[in-house]
Parts: structure tokens; sequence; C-alpha cells
């Protein structure tokens, strides 16, 4: 249309369905996004009279419950300044059960269905459809009107122009497609000649609007023209040119003077101004896919480069396979946390326990209890600590252990459950957490003291990371804009992306001794683990063996790894006289009862009350 044009948008009214004393509540408009129109079909007739028959056909689907949709035409004046007007004929629906014709009504209320209205407000023709839907139900709704305005006689030809989708609908149109037949074609007698085939063709069409729409003519017995486009979003608008014969509207007063050299002459610089706005946008994409690639490359390049030069993996003199010793004088849980790049878990918490138990610091029970009920007795077994000498912990580690279970204040004598550690956290969570982060944070100091923590700033790691995700938003922000017309440029950056943070990620850098410890460490673990079958005898150093089993919890070996490795140690000489009983140790190692192993059981009280403290938090 001209520059008053006819345009339509849709708009949806919420039912808004209050029962209050019986009284309906008027219903208030649907926001932008209740809804999407995956489809519109329109048919438009041009008419002897120069009148425009539209059958404007919407698939609306809902994403909310709605009380109905609504167009509004505008109406104004057209190129040779006559006034438009619209006149509706119908409004029918289908919801998937078969096309239902609605009724026009003066008025209607909220909640009533099979009706419509039409009103003029401000020189709008409004068409209010109500049909209450659901969310997730789909209505094609179809509303015939005759235009009149739109097509003009000239001396020389005769314009239609109508901006057949406005910029005013609140959502996108998809998958757009228009139809334009002449009523008086075959009447007139003059035959539509159209395209390059032609010396002087007669019938010309132009479309306005995204530059992905199409315009085709079919010039035959009954010419057509179609106009389509994928999506016409919210914002944009689809606009109809077409000069044809005159004649083919004989009812159509002709006014003004020649038209066609003006409408060449303006489609011509449209035209050009389309394809330069299309050579920019294929220029843009061709260059902004070479940056999307280009500078995740670069930023992979960077980061091997950094982790090759500056954080480059010391090669460690020690090369054996395995190593039969304590791999240094550092706290057990402090090894696990180093081989673990500084995460504290719960094997940290079970070795130390463990080294307690050695120490003679803590004991070691089973406990039975007989529980009677309606059903019988029933028998619970359980493991507890028993707090033998608190004086008997060596270090700030071992302190703060004997804290986190037993409370700060506890003295000897004291007992808890293993299960004790999910009461506390259920009890008083807050303090339970400082309990454990009191015990992470002095484990992490030690790592700190003793450089045992990776040498990668974390200035490096943050601003890596930084750049990985802005780059990663920019190739995702520039292919939606392409509407991924650049789909192997976006790989290609996500594959870079990726490997970058992966690099990032795993890059680690210690001192040499921090190397030296890591190697031992991980040749001990080999050891253990390979040990039964490797036919070697036990170290005659008790003392030392029972360490090796406190490393074996902490390095992460398996219930049944650690079971092998206490039955190498004879029986006989694992008593202790002082205590009268088997080394304390061992306990650890062998179920007990119904139970698991101490180790196990511990590891799995711990997990429920961190579990528990997340849970609250």
């Amino acid at each position: 249309m001209g520059s008053n044009g006819f345009r339509a948008r849709v708009r949806l009214f919420a039912a808004l369905a209050f029962a209050l004393c019986a009284v309906m509540v008027a219903p208030q408009a649907a926001r932008a996004g209740d809804y999407s129109m995956t489809g519109v079909d329109i048919q438009a007739v041009v008419e002897a009279d120069g009148t425009l028959a539209v059958r404007e056909s919407r698939t609306f689907a809902f994403d909310d419950e709605v009380n109905g949709v609504f167009w509004e035409i505008p109406e104004g004046d057209n190129q040779q300044g006559a006034a438009s007007s619209v006149q509706v004929q119908g409004v029918s629906v289908d919801r998937g059960d078969g096309e239902r014709a609605f009724s026009q009504a003066s008025s209607a209320q909220a909640g009533e269905d099979g009706v419509f209205t039409v009103s003029q407000e401000d020189g709008t023709e409004r068409i209010q459809v109500f049909m209450p839907s659901d969310s997730d139900s789909e209505a094609r709704v179809t509303v015939s009107y005759v235009l009149s305005g739109a097509v003009m006689a000239w001396p020389d030809t005769a314009e239609l122009y109508w901006k057949f989708i406005g910029p005013a609908w609140e959502e996108s149109s998809k998958q757009v497609h228009l139809t334009v037949t002449f009523a008086g074609e075959a009447a007139s007698g003059v035959a539509a000649s159209a395209g390059a085939q032609a010396s002087d063709p007669n019938l010309r069409a132009w479309a306005h609007g995204p530059l992905d729409g199409t315009v085709s003519i079919d010039a035959g017995t009954t010419s057509q023209v179609t106009f389509e486009a994928p999506e016409v979003e919210s914002g944009q608008f689809a606009e109809a040119r077409i000069a044809f014969p005159a004649v083919w509207v004989p009812g159509l007063a002709v006014s003004g003077s020649e038209r066609l050299p003006t409408i060449l002459q303006e489609e011509q610089a449209w035209a050009d101004e389309a394809n330069a706005q299309r050579e920019r946008a294929r220029v843009l994409l061709a260059a902004g896919s070479v940056v999307q690639v280009v500078l995740p490359a670069l930023l992979l390049a960077g980061v091997l480069f950094v982790r090759a030069t500056k954080y480059r993996t010391r090669r460690p003199v020690f090369q054996e396979t395995y190593f039969r010793d304590v791999p240094s004088a550092d706290h057990p849980a402090v090894l696990s946390a180093f081989m673990n790049n500084g995460v504290v878990e719960d094997r940290a918490f079970v070795a130390t326990l463990m080294r307690l138990t050695d120490n003679r610091a803590v004991a070691l029970e089973r406990t039975v209890e007989e529980k009677r009920g309606l059903f019988g007795s029933k028998r619970r077994e359980a493991y507890t600590l028993v707090l033998l000498d608190p004086d008997r912990a060596e270090g700030e580690i071992d302190r703060r252990a004997l804290d986190l279970y037993f409370g700060a204040d506890a003295e000897a004598g004291a007992r808890v459950a293993f299960d004790g550690l999910h009461e506390a956290a259920e009890d008083d969570p807050e303090r339970m957490g400082e309990r454990i982060d009191d015990f992470k944070t002095d484990i992490s100091a030690e790592l700190e003291r003793r450089s045992l923590v990776s040498l990668v700033s974390a200035g490096y790691t943050v601003g890596a990371m930084v750049l990985i995700v802005l780059f990663a938003a920019g190739s995702l922000f520039f292919s939606l804009a392409m509407d991924f017309a650049n789909m192997p440029a976006f790989i290609a950056s996500a594959v870079l992306l990726a490997a970058a943070m992966l690099a990032v990620s795993t890059t680690t850098c210690y001192t040499q001794e921090a190397t030296e410890l890591r190697e031992r460490c991980a040749a001990l673990k080999r050891w253990l683990e390979d040990f039964t079958n490797l036919d070697e005898a036990v170290p005659s150093d008790l003392i030392l063996w029972n360490k090796l089993l406190v490393m074996a919890v902490a390095l992460g070996v398996s219930d049944e790894v650690l079971r092998r490795l206490a039955d190498a140690v004879p029986h006989d000489l694992r008593g202790d006289e002082e205590m009268g009983y088997y080394y304390p140790i061992y306990w650890w190692c062998y179920p007990h009862g119904s139970l698991g192993t101490p180790a196990s059981e511990m590891h799995t009280a711990y997990h429920a009350s961190v579990s528990e403290l997340a849970s609250s938090a």
C-alpha cells in the first residue's frame, strides 16, 4: 500500500474469568509471547471494479489461555488521494475439527465463543474474534474482507500497492504465502505478458520486505502473482506492488498522469538498494565467519603456547614404576588433596581418622542394640568412634578432624556414632559447616605453605575463561543474527573454544619438588594396587605398613584393594599388648557383622553430612 497503506496486526486478549457475585469481568489484552503465528496464507482477488477481495488465514499456536484474537486494518488515502475502506465479510475458525463460521454481533463479553465484532476506532477497522482457547492449542482463523483503495487505475497502467503484512504485528509471521489473481483478466481480451521473454511486459510485480522473500509471476489464462517469505519478523513488513493492464479493472475510474515510468524508476532504485544490502550482508557474513574462526584459533594457540612455555610440565627425576615408602612427611590428608588438584574430599577425612586410630587418639568399636517393637525385636549395628586421648593428635589437621567429629570441647571418653555426623549436620548445619570448612582450610593452607599448589595464576585462568565465554557469546549472537547461515564457521568456532577451555582447565604447573612428590604418590598407588600380584613380602617395618594403609585410603584405592593389603599382614603380627586387641588400624579394612568396612561406612557418613549441609544451604 502507499504511504498510508493497509497494515494488519493481531493481538490476543486473555480471559480473566473471576466468579465474583456471578459477574463476568472484562478481559485484558494478552502480552506478546502468549502466542506464535506458524503460518499465514492470504488469497487476494483483484475484482473488475478495482476492489480487493481478501481471504486471510493465520494459524495461531497459543502458549497461554486466551479469550480470542483481533485484527486491526487501518484506513487511509492511497497515492491518488482516494480514501480506502474495509468491509468485513465473515470470520471462520478451525481448531482441528473442521472450519466453523462465526456470527457477527454488535457486542460480546469475555467467555463467549463463536462470535466476532467489528468496530471503528481512530480510523482503524477492528475485528475482534471471541474464541476461548487453552494453552498448547492451535487454531486457524480466517478473516474475509473487501478492501477498496488498494488498486488504482492510471492512464498507462493499473497498480496494486498493498502492505499485506504490516510492522505492527506483535509476533513474527512465519511461512507467509500470498497469491493475487485478477477476476477481470479473462473478459478484458488482453492477455498477460511477463518475464524476460516478453519484449514489452504488461504484468510486473515487486516485493518489498525481508531480503529472503520471493515473488513469482504465472502469466497464463488466469494470471497469478505469488509472494512468499519464510518469516516476517515483528516490526518488519511485507509489501506487494503489481503493475497490470488497466483494462482488467474496467469498473475503476482512471485518474492522474502516466504512472509506469515512476514505478519502474522507484523499483529500480529500491532494487539497487536491496542488492546493496544483500552484498553488505554477504560481506558481513564472510568477514564475520572468518573472525568467528580466527579469534578462537588464535586464543587456542595462545593458550597452548603459554602451557608449553610458562606453565610447561617439569620432567621428574623419579622415573620408577613403583614406590614402596611413604612419599613424604606430609599429612596423609594433605597428600590426598594434593593428588586431587587441591580439592579436599571425604577420603582425606577418612585417612585422618585412620591415622588418629593408629596413633591411639581414638578407638573404633562396633555397637549392637536390640530394639523391641510390635513385631518383635530388631537388631541394629553401628560403628562408633571413642575419643581416647586428644593429646595424641599430631598437628592442627588432626585436631581439626577431632573437632569436626567430636566437637571442640570433647573430652576423653566421648563417643560418637558414624551417623552422628549426619545428625550434627541436621541439628546445627551452620556449626557443622564451619567445622568442615576449618578442616579443609587447614589442609589448603598446608598445601600453600609447602608449595604443593599449581603455579598457574588465577588471573590467567579467569582471564582465559572470560575470553572463551565472550568469544562463545559473540559467535552465538552473530550466528543467530545471520540465521545460522554460517553453520560451518559456528561449529568450527565451538570446537576451537571447547579445546581452549579444556586446555585452560587442565593446565597445571608445579615446582620440581611437587612434581617429584606427585610421581612418588602415583607410583605408590600403583604399587599398592599391584602388590598382591607382585609376590613381594610385607615390609618388615609394620609401623611403616600401617602408615601405607592410611596412604592407600588417602590416595583413593578401592575397598577390595585395601582388604587385600590388610590380608598381607599375618594375624600374629598385628597384636598390640598395650591395647589388648588386634592393632586398631586393621579394623578399618574389614567388614564387621552386617556392616561394611568402617572405611566405606565413614565415606558414606561424610557424604551424607555434606549433602545435608548442601540441602540446608
